[in-house]
């Protein structure tokens, strides 16, 4: 892939404070970064206080280098977030929640999500939606509920184990069957297939093979490759491991 983005999800970032989040990233060889938003209460680095916060955040963001690429919200949260995610610059908005596998619950999320749709083209943002197992366990039920939504700017956050660890699917083939919903993507490993059975580990440690995977993203995809180091102990020793591992996957090595 001809100078991919490289980006990394916030989660193992948690409980850094904003500052030292994006310190830690930009000093990784990061500099498009991946936010959430939160309460008051919420994690330390969560973006919170909604648009009237957003030139605090952007200060921030300026100081260390960097600039907003994607920021998750949770679906039923205040209008005012997607305000504060294309107010940050953000391009992306992500939703990664777990909802029922059921026909009701396929109906009421595809409606929020083309309602979170048509709100965030409004501000020039493009919704993704990460698998994250219950009603998007396998790449069919993705595309069920993706097709049900029935807007153009309303995509897949292609999560390479979470297909293997929630939904028992192989990641490849996984892919293959969304491609043409697929705007982001985020890469990790897991020690084993199936729920319950495995936990997530660095890209090096796990059972996934990411050069076909690779390979098959560099024939359509064009945007964002993001790992994902869950653990906070020891977040930016594994993102850095994983930044390594990913680099030599694309490069070959």
């Amino acid at each position: 892939m001809k100078n991919p983005i490289y980006t990394s999800s916030p989660w193992g970032f948690r409980f850094l404070e904003l500052q030292e989040y994006c310190a830690a990233l930009k000093n990784l060889g990061v500099d498009r970064l991946c936010f959430m938003t939160g309460p008051a209460d919420g994690f330390p680095q969560a973006l919170k206080g909604g648009s009237r916060n957003v030139s605090r955040i952007c200060d921030v963001l300026a100081a260390n280098g960097v600039a907003a690429l994607e920021c998750a919200m949770v679906l039923d949260g205040p209008d005012d977030d997607v305000a504060l995610i294309a107010g940050i610059g953000a391009p992306y908005l992500r939703i990664c929640e777990v909802w029922e596998h059921t026909p009701e619950a396929l109906k009421t999320v595809a409606a929020k999500l083309h309602r979170l749709g048509k709100m965030a083209a409004d501000k020039g943002l493009t919704v993704i939606v990460e698998n994250h197992g219950g009603l998007m366990a396998t790449s069919d039920d993705c595309r069920r509920l993706l097709e049900a939504v029935g807007r153009p700017n309303v995509k897949l956050n292609y999560d390479a184990a979470n297909f293997l660890h929630y939904g028992g699917e192989d990641a490849l083939a996984a892919l293959r069957n969304v491609r043409d919903l697929l705007a982001f993507t985020h890469l990790k490993s897991v020690t084993e297939p199936g729920f319950g059975n495995g936990t997530f580990c660095r890209i090096r440690e796990g059972i996934i093979n990411y050069a076909p995977i690779l390979r098959e993203l560099n024939t359509f995809y064009r945007g964002p490759l993001g790992v994902e180091y869950e653990k906070p102990e020891d977040v930016i020793d594994g993102t850095r491991d994983d930044l390594e591992s990913l680099r030599k996957w694309e490069t070959g090595q």
